[in-house]
């Protein structure tokens, strides 16, 4: 059976959503190869771009993508065992990488997004790739190359 043109779960990262929010675009268009996606927002991306906003044009639109997200059920959130989980994958990846503290502080809502996108079945989409196939080393998930 054939999953072209089936619905695939995805997550856009953080550096997905930049470009489009900089140009007032609210929820990007992605291709994923003749597969359409069904987008989930990730809380912690959310939490990035709101982290990011810089002007109040910025914050009305998170603001519009934050309760579409939240309203139609599709905005996944970190629950307590993806926290631990994330604290036992960053040891792991310090002890193999090291432990700059910019680099640890940045991974840590990378792994939590990854859990989030293994929860749900869904793959991730970034520009992030290095960090992400890292965190692959530790955390079975699908992420778009």
């Amino acid at each position: 059976m054939s999953m072209e043109g089936s619905p695939v779960k995805v997550i856009l990262d953080t550096s997905i959503y930049i470009p489009f929010i900089n140009d007032g675009i609210e929820n990007p268009v992605i291709d994923l190869r003749s597969r359409k996606p069904l987008s989930f927002l990730c809380a912690v991306v959310i939490e990035e771009l709101y982290a990011g906003a810089h002007d109040k044009t910025s914050i009305n639109l998170l603001d519009r993508l934050y309760e579409t997200f939240n309203k139609i059920g599709r905005l996944i959130v970190p629950e307590a065992a993806d926290w631990q989980r994330t604290g036992k994958v960053i040891a792991k990846l310090g002890n193999k990488y090291g432990f700059e503290e910019k680099f640890l502080s940045k991974i840590t809502n990378d792994v939590l997004i990854a859990l989030s996108a293994r929860k749900i079945g869904a793959m991730i989409v970034t520009k992030n790739t290095m960090d992400f196939i890292r965190i692959k080393e530790f955390v079975d998930f699908k992420i778009y190359i």
